[in-house]
């Protein structure tokens, strides 16, 4: 009756302790949570079963070896509670299993003192051998912790095998007790490394319990008379209690304090996006906001390297702007956008999905996807955000890095920066399309007005002409003659100048469109063969097979194509590389027509379109070719964009719609150079 009175304040204690940590788990639901409460309860049981303790007979060795094995094995399940893979439920339980299976074993075997000091032997072995391989599987090969650790491990191990196997089992039950309790201080204090007092309780009150066993049989080997009071050896385990309620306590505060910097940084974040997309919604161009915005996500959110990529007319992201990368990193991500692909980028986005409208990728991924994302991260991953206009076209790419990875991405941070990208996207395509208003009402009110004056001048010219023939048939003197001449080849540029200007002004019926793009560009080729075997100008011709035919004129086609083909022609003549290319694939409900050449490139972009702006020597060029080539297009419904190469070069891409009626099938069309 007395043994159970002096035990029964620490039943008790050990009871609400139980009940405490059955509250936390509820609270706080993990893994390792739920192996404290385990591990408690087997302690309870350790102390709770001495209870019914005899001295003699088979139930006191039932008794014992229940004690034994719960106090055992509470040390293994506190051990597994302290390791990184705790949420791992295979390493887990792995673990549990390979070290558990043992240690009960042990505790059974000797308290009923079987003859198997083989099997005895065995147990020690797994258990000393499936601890180090999980401390190497959890801190690394070069970690001087695992290997410490590992170290002590191995002697202790060792040792205790040694006393096994000479029949002398209490060395081995204290080196696993000292062990599985004292090394939990340590692991415990590796995996939250903050001072507190919780945590100084726990690591510390772990190192104390492990030492009680040695130091308790040391002093009751060298002095057996002393009397020691056996609640002075429980203080380590209830400050370990009270260490591990403290944690958990100040772990909940943690959170809520990372919870209001979160909000904050989420209010501030929302606030400085919010700032950026009324001024984008307001008209202005993305790109004198475009440095802006890099800083603002970086000084906002979780994510530290941001980059805005603007798609070029030949549809290559161009980087604009960046935060938070280095200059080299830069250098490398303008180098590998050569080589993008936007249909690599929707296969991309079709299988690494993490919003709406954007994809994640790790570390792994980043080395097979180049293009973009290029700088070379050992953690953490690149989140990449489309920007589409409202017809669905890529306009560019917003790309951001962060250490975290991919499952720790706050998806609602990932929300709030794809609607950043949707209004870019949409402000980046109203720019567009209201330069092209503004061209556009250029061209239809200069397309009205020469339109006139062409008609006007027409009459003139022909009666010029008229005169400076009959003029010449009559005049005696060679020199009169050949002034007269002048005069006709002068009037005769002049009436082809104004044949321009009317083509420009021209509007055509588009109910009458139709054209093959394989027939015209053949007869276009035949009609330049001479001056491209002339100039040695080398031509690379890749049609799609299958091509519809084009909403558009077959004359006006030609013509697109004729104008365009002798500008390329006059780029390369005198370039060192002489090569043209002409490809052309169907893109949706449109055929995109692509001429590159290895010229100087244009001059002036921005101007290239205006009427009379030429860059050729004089004489050789109206300054029509081009803007008569937008006008056709534009009434076809089409588009028709101009870029330089990275290095020279230009090419013009044309985007002119299909009709239903399919063309020939022809993979390639055969070129007479």
């Amino acid at each position: 009756m007395n043994a159970i009175l002096d035990k029964l304040p620490t039943i008790l204690t050990l009871a609400v302790l139980v009940g405490i940590f059955l509250a936390l788990q509820k609270h706080s639901e993990s893994s390792r949570t739920r192996l404290w409460t385990f591990a408690w309860a087997l302690i309870f049981v350790h102390f709770l079963i001495q209870v019914f303790e005899t001295h003699t007979g088979t139930i006191e060795q039932i008794v014992e070896s229940i004690d034994l094995a719960s106090l055992e094995l509470s040390g293994v399940v506190f051990v597994v509670s302290m390791l990184r893979s705790v949420e791992n439920r295979f390493r887990r339980t792995a673990l549990l299993s390979l070290l558990a299976v043992p240690a009960a074993f042990h505790a059974t075997a000797i308290t009923f003192g079987w003859p198997v000091r083989g099997a005895l032997v065995a147990a020690l072995a797994v258990l000393t051998v499936g601890s180090v391989a999980f401390v190497f599987l959890e801190e690394g090969t070069e970690s001087a912790f695992a290997r410490t650790l590992a170290g002590i491990v191995v002697v202790t191990g060792a040792w205790a095998i040694h006393n096994q196997w000479l029949g002398t089992p209490d060395f081995a039950v204290n080196a696993i007790l000292t062990l599985s309790f004292g090394v939990c201080g340590p692991l415990f204090w590796k995996r939250v490394q903050r001072w507190s007092p919780g945590v100084a309780a726990v690591a510390g009150g772990f190192v104390a319990w492990g030492a009680v066993f040695p130091v308790g049989a040391l002093v009751q080997h060298f002095y057996p008379a002393l009397v020691v009071n056996g609640e002075l050896w429980n203080v380590p385990k209830f400050f370990v209690a009270i260490g591990m309620v403290l944690t958990a306590l100040e772990d909940q505060s943690l959170l809520v304090e990372q919870a209001r910097a979160r909000e904050h940084s989420e209010n501030l974040m929302l606030h400085r996006l919010s700032q950026i997309s009324s001024r984008l919604i307001a008209g202005r161009d993305p790109a004198t906001l475009c440095d802006e915005i890099v800083d603002g996500i970086t000084s906002t959110s979780s994510f530290r390297g941001a980059v805005v990529f603007f798609s070029a007319e030949d549809r290559l992201p161009k980087l604009m702007c960046s935060s938070g990368i280095t200059s080299e990193q830069r250098a490398r991500m303008e180098e590998r956008t050569r080589g993008f692909d936007w249909d690599n980028f929707e296969k991309l986005f079709a299988t690494n999905r993490l919003g709406n409208s954007s994809i994640v990728l790790d570390a792994g991924q980043l080395a097979k996807f180049r293009q973009v994302a290029t700088n070379q991260v050992s953690e953490g991953c690149v989140v990449l955000i489309p920007l589409v206009s409202a017809r669905g076209a890529h306009l560019g790419i917003l790309w951001l890095s962060t250490p975290l990875a991919p499952a720790d991405l706050d998806e609602s941070e990932v929300a709030k920066l794809e609607m950043l990208a949707a209004d870019l996207g949409v402000t980046m395509d109203n720019s567009r399309l209201h330069r092209q208003l503004i061209r556009s009402e250029k061209l239809a009110a200069l397309g009205q007005l020469v339109g006139g004056v062409a008609h006007e001048l027409n009459n003139p010219l022909t009666g010029i002409l008229g005169y400076s023939e009959l003029l010449a048939s009559e005049a005696e003197n060679e020199t009169t003659r050949a002034r007269l001449g002048k005069i006709g080849h002068e009037a005769r540029r002049m009436h082809n100048i104004v044949n321009g200007l009317l083509r420009f002004a021209r509007q055509s019926n588009p109910g009458t469109r139709v054209a093959d793009l394989a027939g015209s560009i053949r007869d276009v080729l035949q009609l330049r063969e001479y001056h491209l075997r002339k100039f040695g100008i080398q031509l690379n011709l890749n049609l799609e097979g299958g091509l519809p035919q084009l909403a558009v004129s077959d004359d006006d086609l030609k013509q697109v194509l004729l104008n365009i083909l002798n500008n390329a022609i006059d780029a390369v003549e005198n370039s060192e590389t002489r090569e043209i290319c002409i490809s052309a694939a169907r893109q949706g409900g449109r055929v995109a027509i692509h001429i590159e050449d290895t010229g100087a490139g244009f001059r002036d972009l921005n101007r290239a379109f205006d009427p009379f702006y030429s860059t050729k020597p004089v004489g050789k060029g109206t300054g029509l070719g081009l803007s008569v080539c937008y006008g056709i297009i534009q009434q076809a419904g089409g588009e028709m964009t101009l870029a330089n190469g990275q290095q020279h070069g230009a090419s013009v891409v044309i985007e002119i719609p299909a009709v239903a009626v399919p063309s020939l099938a022809r993979d390639t069309v055969a070129v007479p150079v």
